[in-house]
This record gives C-alpha cells, structure tokens and sequence, in this order.
C-alpha cells in the first residue's frame, strides 16, 4: 500500500491510500472525488461529506488526519529493523543526510529521506519509504515551534542522533537559543548514540540524553572522541588530521568552507563507529560530491544570470547561496539583493557586519539591501550598495536595463515578495519552456560514476546545446561535480564554454583546419581522426611554438565513420618516429551498437580489435596513453570495459539502455491559452484536419513545429499531460501552436501542459516519431527560454 497527501502524485491509485490533510490554504477533503475517478479506493479523512456516500471505497474517519498520518509511519517504523539515524540541526541537515548517503552506500543498504521531508508531514512520509531490505536509514528532523520534536521523536524512534549546528533559521517562535536547543534535545532522548562536534550545544544534549548512549563528540579539544586538526585550506578543499581511539589519519575535504568542514565531520564521525577503516574513509570523502540547494538559475535579462532562493533566511544559509554564486561564470560581475533577517535571534549589528565580511569575501561588486534593518546597518556595507525599505520601492526606482552581464543572487525572506524581484530581472518570453532538472541530472551521473570502476576518469558529452538543456548551464554543472572532460562537436561550442568560465579540459569531436589556431588559444584539445589532420595541427604547433599540446586519437574499430584504420598503424608510427608537438593524451573508438543485444557479438569484436590496436600503440610511446570506448549504453552493459575514461552522453539526460529507473532531465511544458466550445462536425486548424464528432471543448497552448513539436504528432497521434490527464493533439500542429481536445475534462487556461517529461517520457515520444531520443532532445528550439531548477 501506496500512501499519498497531494492529490498530484498518485501514480498507482488502486494501491494508495490518501490522508485529507487540511492546510491554511488547501483541504485534502476537496481532492477525494477526483481521486475516486482516477482509481483510488482507500482515504483517511475527518469529515464524511455526503457526495462521499456513493462512493464506493473505504473510509477511516479520525479526528486528526495527521495524527493518524504520523500513527501509521510509527508502526511501519517499528516494523522495519533498518537502523535509523535522525540528523537534526539549524542547518546542515540536508547535507550531512546526503553526504552520508553517498559515503555508506558502498556498503550498506541505504535510505534516505527525499528532499527536505523533515516536517510534521514530511516526517511520516519519509519513514514509510523504508524497506525491509533497509540497513541504514537517514532521516532528517527539523522543528520550527515548541512541541513538535516530541511526535517526531515518537515516530522515528533514532538509534544514532546526529547534531548538525544551532543556528537562528526559524527562531521566531523560540524565546531563545537555549529553548530552541532544548526542544531539539527531545530527539536525543532514546537513541543510542550522539555525534556532534564538541561545545556548549552537544554538552546539553547529553546531560538530558540516556546516560547509556554513546557520545560520539569530534573537535580539537582533548576530551572529545575524533580529535581534529586543520592542516590547511585551498581553494580547492581541506586538509583534515583525525585522530581516533589512537590511529591517526588524514582526509581531504573537497570543499574549504566551514560549514562542509563541520557537515563532513558528523558523517564522518558515523563511519567511524560503523567501522570502517581510516584509508577508506579518506578515499570516500576525497570523492563527496556538492549537493544541490534550494534554489533556482534562470536567464536574466541582458546576459545575466539570476539565483532565486527564497527557503530560508539566516547567515548559515546565506552563505551556501554565496557559494553557489561563486560557482557561476567567472566573466560575470557578482551582485547580491538581500533582505532583512526577519526570524532570528541574533543581535543584528554583529549580524549584519558578517554579512558584510561575507560579501567581501565572495567578491560581491554591487550590493542592493532591501529592508529597514540593512538601510540602518548600511555603513558596513563597502562595496558599491544600494538600499531600500521595501521590495515595491526597489521595483519602482531600480533601472532594470541596469543590469547586464551580472551573476545575481537574490536571497530573501519570504515576507519580502522577492518572487517581484526576479520576475523583474528574468529574461522574458513565451511561457513555454525547457524545464531543466538539475537535481536529476546530478542523481544520472552518479549512478553511471557507481557503474564503473574507482579511478576511471569520466567524460560527459555537452555537444548540441548539451542536448538541447543549454551548454553553458550543464557545463558549470558537470565541472562542480568535478568530470574529467567535456566533448562539444566543434571549436566554437568549446570557445563559448570557455567564456563561460569551464576551465577543465574540453576535447572537440570534429577540428576543422580553420579553427585551429582558436583551439590553441582556448586550450581545447581536438580530436584527431585522421592522419591528414594530425599533421595539419602539429603544423600549427610549431607556428605558434607551442609543445607537448594534447590530442586524442580516434580509432575505427567497426563503426566505419571516421578514425585510423588497423592498416594506418604503420604510417602513425613512422609520423611520431620524429619529435613532435603533440602528445597522444588518449585513444578512443566509438561502438556502433552497444545499445543492443543482437549487436553483442560485433560490440566484442570492435573491443577486441580497440584492445589489439591500442596495444601496438602504447608500446612505442614512454609514457600512459589512456583508453576509452564505451558510451552511455556501452557503460551499462560492458562495464569491464571500462578502460582508463568513459564517455557519459545520453545517460545523463536520463535514457538507459538497460531500463534502470533514471530520472529525465528535461521536461517541455507549456500552458493553457485559451479554450473554445467547437460544435459536432466542426474542423479544427489548418486544412480542416482536425473534424470533431461531438460537441467539444478545444484549448490552444503556444507551441508549434518552429519550438520543436514535431508536425507528426498532428490529428491524434500525439497527446499532452494537463492535469493528470493525457489529451490528444486535434488538427494540423501550427508554426507557433496548437490544439488539444480536452472535452470532458475540467481544464482551465492557465493549466500547465506536459509535452514530454517525467510523465509522457521522451523515449515514448521518439518511438511514436519513429526516431531517437536524441533527435527529440535536440530539436527543442533555442527560442524556447531553459528554466534551471535545483533543490
């Protein structure tokens, strides 16, 4: 059984149960009958209305939904015999539960609680997600008023409690630290073990704790369990000494701030009681991926990049947002719109100089702080600033051409409405767009990274717009994921993510002669297909003087599009018997059908014939040649062959050859436009294709062939997701829209509209097309703005 609170999600209604939770705004008790149409047959509700009474399905009337919700998740929790970690803090939370998560997986099975589902709701919901195959389960707990941390406690029951940091988030309905801290002590009170690092905050902790659990403490200080030491910060990471029950080790951290340092310990400290040895857990930590924040990167207006992120208010997370800005194209100057810290406890003249240091810090240019607390702070502020009292005083003074070329972050608390501020700066167009999953691309890559072997470096193809989500946006992303290479088509596409700011090594699949001299100067590394073109290049070398420049060497094993031929070897090696400007930095060859099991046969013989060939090669150079022939596909079902470096492209935008459970990336939506009532026999569009039978209701959303709706999909053969709803396409798809038959239905305009995604997958459209995912990727048209999204 299936339990759901949102009406939306409910993917397999004859197996839900559906608890009417009521809201400030919303009342789970108005979805029931449209659940009941949809399939579902089982609902916990408060109320028994009559139009509830032809229903035929069950009915478990409680007086309080949600604590019947929580009852539930309470005895499944006590069903399962997975161990639960409860991490709970300020801040960090969400960090420290996917860090971990990524740091056990190898050696345990592991669950973890979606998101941030740390609520009252969230809580129930995601402890129902354990299994019994369950080893390990990670579930965040956070509070927000006194009172609640005692039905969490009840329902999670931890047996390790984590302690993230005790920060002013959500301190408005707390009298004082010291009362917030005590309510979420109340988490602490059974479990097992504690980790934390050492202070004020875990000495309480423990003193109302079961004096029986082990108190795992990290920190400088000699009384604590894990002793550590900060060798030294780079850019790049930290340098950590450990020192536990008397080994001592070290780790490198690949984040420098503060805040992952004091995150990356608490998971460490958890593997660390779980047993596992120091060496690993270097290595483990040494490969801990960034995750996503709440927020949102769009396109601003005049080149600008904007950076929403409304969660939450207090300097713990404004920080992490200014990481993230930090992240972004180096070209680009850095502004900040901050509001007032409105739920914290925290004496703002210290407050508001931090921040102020912060700024500096990050190399903020233009400061704009909205609010009467940061006008009267606003003399720490050095940099060029702007202030005001209030969001509709910015809208009205700001000159929004202003704007141009700027990486802006736009952090505030929700009271501030500075939802007005972004529409204010976002690029604008039609409301269709190219929804871009961030989160699910990060979640595909790391599942093709758990396929292959530790230690194969990782290429990922970003040519074709990066198939069609946008290049420069993806690019940022893989190169904060830390990818070995990118691959673009041509020079150009690599010269755009170059001032783009991607500075790691960029391979260019088809080096035109002409562009040479480009490549050079963007240190892009081509990829030599042919004799002729290896020796043009090593030309250009020597114009420019250069040595020692990296190529990579294409072989043909099969797929008889382009490379060297087994024949070639001879003439290849008499080139390099002189000293030569460039150095073979890998060789590769593309599989022609890795993707099918009737093409198994001709895939091992291409990969034998990679293995002979790169065999002659290697031997006459002194120094490592890496290897690479396997594609998204081919990492799926040939992960032995993984070589030195695989080629991720596909894969990442969620498409698997083997059927695993990827997440799509993109999504193609639009909306309702408009609706209009067609009389039976009535056409509908052009040529009069689209005839209906019956009285009908007909809605047009803006989107036609020039976005890349395919003209194939006119007069039924294509459908659309509203509502939950799968519609068909009626009539002939026009150059900018088209229509939908949404009779029976209770569509509105404005409702959003699914052409492909995360219901209607692409490979369903592709098959109905007679084509490829690919092609359907990359023919969304450029005109169609791309909306970055991240958790």
């Amino acid at each position: 059984m299936e339990i759901s609170i949102d009406s939306r999600s409910v993917n397999n209604p004859e197996s839900t149960m559906f608890f009417a939770l009521k809201g400030n705004n919303h009342d789970g008790h108005d979805y029931i009958t449209g659940l009941y149409e949809r399939g579902v047959r089982s609902f916990v509700v408060s109320e028994k209305r009559k139009e509830f009474e032809a229903l035929e399905a069950k009915f478990y009337v409680v007086d309080d939904v949600l604590k019947a919700l929580q009852t539930y998740a309470r005895t499944h929790r006590e069903k399962m015999k997975a161990e639960v970690v409860a991490i709970t803090g300020s801040n960090g939370k969400t960090i420290v539960k996917e860090w971990l998560y990524q740091l056990l997986s190898d050696d345990f099975a592991v669950y973890r609680s979606p998101r941030s589902y740390n609520s009252q709701v969230g809580v129930p919901l995601s402890l129902y997600g354990i299994e019994e195959s369950t080893e390990i389960a990670l579930i965040e707990a956070g509070i927000s008023r006194k009172g609640e941390m005692v039905r969490l406690e009840s329902m999670i029951r931890p047996d390790v409690c984590i302690f993230t940091h005790l920060g002013d988030a959500h301190g408005e309905n707390f009298a004082s630290l010291q009362e917030k801290l005590a309510e979420k002590a109340v988490l602490f009170r059974y479990c097992h073990a504690i980790v934390g690092r050492e202070g004020e905050a875990l000495s309480y902790i423990a003193s109302v704790a079961d004096k029986q659990a082990q108190v795992i403490l990290w920190g400088e200080g000699d009384g604590v369990a894990v002793k550590s030491r900060t060798l030294g910060v780079t850019d790049k990471g930290r340098r950590v000494e450990l020192t536990y029950k008397g080994n001592v080790f070290q780790i490198n951290i690949p984040f420098p701030d503060e805040a992952s340092y004091e995150n990356c310990m608490n998971a460490v400290c958890v593997l660390l009681m779980k047993g596992i040895a120091p060496e690993r857990i270097a290595e483990k930590v040494s490969r801990l991926q960034p995750i996503a924040m709440r927020m949102e990167i769009k396109e601003g207006i005049n080149r600008c990049v904007l950076i929403n992120d409304y969660y939450n208010s207090d300097s713990a997370s404004f920080h992490l947002a200014l990481n993230t800005l930090t992240m972004q194209d180096k070209a680009k100057s850095r502004t900040v719109v901050l509001s007032d810290f409105v739920d914290t406890g925290s004496d703002k003249d210290a407050l508001y100089r931090e921040i102020a240091e912060m700024l500096e810090k990050a190399g903020v240019t233009l400061f704009i702080g909205i609010g009467e607390d940061l006008m009267k702070h606003k003399s720490y502020f050095g940099m060029k600033a702007r202030f005001y009292p209030d969001t509709d005083r910015f809208l009205r003074l700001e000159d929004r051409e202003a704007f141009r070329d700027q990486v802006i972050l736009i952090k505030g608390a929700r009271k501030f409405r500075f939802e007005f501020i972004a529409g204010f700066l976002q690029q604008q167009s039609h409301n269709t767009i190219l929804e871009v999953d961030m989160d699910a691309m990060v979640a595909n890559l790391n599942y093709f990274r758990s396929l292959v072997p530790e230690g194969t470096k990782l290429a990922v193809m970003v040519k074709a717009f990066s198939y069609g989500s946008g290049s420069g946006e993806v690019a940022g992303l893989l190169q904060y994921q830390g990818v070995d290479y990118l691959m673009v088509a041509f020079a150009d596409e690599g010269v755009a993510l170059r001032a783009d700011g991607i500075d790691i090594p960029i391979a260019v699949m088809n080096p035109q002669p002409e562009a040479f001299d480009n490549m050079i100067e963007f240190n892009l590394e081509p990829e030599i297909y042919s004799l002729d073109i290896l020796k043009a290049f090593d030309r250009t070398l020597m114009k420019h003087g250069i040595r020692n420049y990296p190529v990579h060497l294409k072989l043909n094993t099969g797929m008889n599009r382009s490379g060297l031929d087994p024949e070639d070897m001879p003439a290849l090696f008499e080139f390099f018997a002189q000293p030569r400007r460039v150095v073979i930095r890998s060789v590769f060859s593309h599989l022609a059908g890795s993707d099918e099991t009737v093409h198994d046969e001709f895939t091992k013989q291409q990969i034998d014939l990679f293995i002979e060939m790169t065999g002659q090669i290697q031997e006459h150079f002194d120094y490592k040649i890496m290897r690479h022939i396997l594609n998204s596909a081919g990492i799926e079902r040939f992960t032995q062959y993984s070589f030195d470096m695989v080629r991720l492209g596909i894969g990442l935008h969620g498409i698997s050859a083997v059927g695993a459970a990827l997440t799509p990336v993109s999504t193609f939506k639009t909306y309702i436009a408009s609706i209009r009532n067609v009389k039976a026999h009535e056409t509908v569009g052009y040529g009069r294709k689209g005839i209906v039978g019956q009285d009908s209701r007909i809605a047009v959303v803006p989107v036609g062939y020039a976005d890349g709706l395919n003209r194939r999909l006119s007069n039924g053969a294509g459908e659309m997701l509203v509502k939950g709803l799968r519609v068909p396409i009626i009539g002939n798809i026009c150059m900018d829209t088209c229509m939908l038959d949404i009779t029976g239905t209770d569509i509105q305009v404005g409702d959003e509209v699914e052409i492909f995604g995360k219901h209607i997958p692409v490979t369903e459209l592709a098959e109905k097309l007679g084509t490829i995912p690919y092609e359907v990727l990359t023919g969304v048209a450029h005109r169609v703005k791309r909306v970055y999204f991240k958790e």
